[in-house]
């Protein structure tokens, strides 16, 4: 039986610049294909007054997905997730609608959430399948309670089901409405496309894995590039792949950039590289069918402190990969965590002499590592007494090696970024996202930090 079903995006956070609320758009395209009318509103856009919105369509059934519990900054952190509260208590005063919450912020901590919601149900993890199963055995007065992911309320006890995850031939395309793509197309130049789910890496502070699974699954890339036709068609030039790490299989890049070469839709776009798995001969592949920006998530230029991160590799595959990226002459930026297990003011300093290895580049540093329930990281903060057993993760906790005190780890990135302009520490400056916006004013597309040193 069709139904009204109501999905609404809590996330409004435009910082380093809006990105798309893609998990919502996978849902929405497989409720429409099991025949359900569904409307997004995306509270970026629209904004959190939205009962009017909810009252004139009458929904069914309401999603609310929330994105990220914080900003994973150690100072001055921003908190989203009293934003699903107060946006599903202004709800429940305007339908009687099932409240179902998800998101990937909400399954990390699905019963709290669940809790401070008031919602009826929550999904954990993938939601395409859960959310299609849960609306059908509502609508058919059907048991719910053995559904994949889904949390619920049992004889008042929260009950939070093992997650389920959907084959590669499973993952539904996202619906992405055209007022969604117009807008931000127009404010961040930049939407966003998935061609594989889970992560097998060990990053000891990753909550990929929990979230997605450990076994990779990889769609179709003919699929993908359906799906890149459609945003193209409606005016946008550059997307980027959210994949946790695009090139876990050298195999799926290859035959994803041979599908886009064969298109010749000519978008530009960006991704998240681990710096193993690589060669010149394919980056030189990934640079001819379009790629303009690699984020690597390098984490330390430590050999040591990158070993205590579980990142199974070594800065001279940095540097390597780093190489490749300049003689493609790809934009490449390197993101940093400082301060977290086994790091030292040394092996900071160690970093920051290999870093001067690498050329025309940008260097993102965060401070600390945040603490999620079941991460490699949770165990060790609870082995060392960094935290107890019965502590509330949901507000920020981070991680600080006992060889150095937040306070100079940033005093030490200042010294950094003072030697050498493309270390990034901190908040942008005013000037410099003036200079972000305007680019993007001019239709400069991508998310422009290598201009941030120029």
């Amino acid at each position: 039986m069709a139904s009204k079903i109501l999905l609404v995006s809590v996330n409004r956070c435009a910082s380093p610049y809006l990105v798309f609320p893609l998990g919502l758009a996978h849902v929405a395209g497989a409720l429409e294909r099991a025949g359900h009318e569904v409307r997004i509103i995306d509270c970026a856009r629209d904004g959190t007054d939205i009962e009017p919105q909810v009252v004139s369509f009458g929904p069914a059934y309401i999603g609310l997905s929330l994105r990220n519990i914080d900003d994973i900054q150690i100072q001055n952190t921003r908190f989203f997730a009293d934003d699903l509260s107060s946006l599903a208590r202004a709800l429940r005063a305007v339908t009687s609608a099932p409240v179902i919450v998800g998101g990937s912020g909400f399954s990390l901590f699905p019963c709290r959430l669940l809790e401070a919601a008031g919602a009826d149900f929550g999904i954990q993890g993938e939601g395409e399948r859960a959310f299609v199963k849960l609306v059908d055995a509502l609508e058919s007065k059907q048991p719910y309670q053995s559904i994949p992911g889904l949390v619920y309320r049992d004889n008042g006890r929260i009950v939070v089901n093992p997650c389920g995850t959907a084959t590669h031939d499973r993952i539904a395309s996202a619906s992405r409405p055209d007022r969604l793509i117009d807008f931000y197309v127009s404010k961040s130049t930049i939407l966003n496309v998935q061609t594989q789910r889970g992560c097998s890496s060990t990053c000891c502070y990753c909550t990929y894995p929990l979230i997605e699974g450990s076994t990779v699954r990889r769609r179709d890339p003919k699929d993908v590039v359906d799906e890149l036709e459609e945003i193209k068609a409606h005016g946008c030039s550059y997307f980027f792949i959210v994949d946790s790490v695009f090139n876990s299989s050298p195999a799926h890049v290859r035959s994803f950039c041979e599908e886009l070469t064969r298109r010749d839709l000519g978008l530009s776009w960006g991704c998240f590289l681990r710096p193993t798995g690589l060669s010149q001969e394919l980056l030189n592949l990934m640079a001819t069918a379009g790629l303009r920006h690699i984020e690597f998530g390098s984490d330390s230029f430590s050999d040591r402190v990158l070993d205590e991160y579980g990142k199974n590799f070594t800065f001279d595959d940095i540097a390597c990969a780093s190489e490749y990226a300049l003689r493609a002459k790809v934009h490449y930026a390197h993101f940093l965590i400082t301060g977290g297990p086994g790091e030292t003011e040394a092996t900071m300093r160690e970093g920051f002499e290999n870093s001067r290895r690498l050329v025309k580049t940008v260097h993102f540093p965060f401070v600390g590592m945040r603490i999620y329930p079941g991460t490699p990281l949770h165990r060790r903060a609870l082995s060392e007494q960094v935290i107890e057993a019965g502590d509330d993760l949901l507000k920020p906790v981070f991680y600080v090696s006992s060889a150095l005190s937040e306070k100079r780890i940033f005093s030490v990135l200042a010294e950094f970024s003072a030697r050498s302009r493309n270390w990034i520490v901190g908040e942008l400056p005013p000037e410099k996202i003036k200079v972000i916006e305007g680019l993007r004013q001019k239709g400069i597309a991508g998310p422009l930090w290598e201009f941030l040193v120029r």
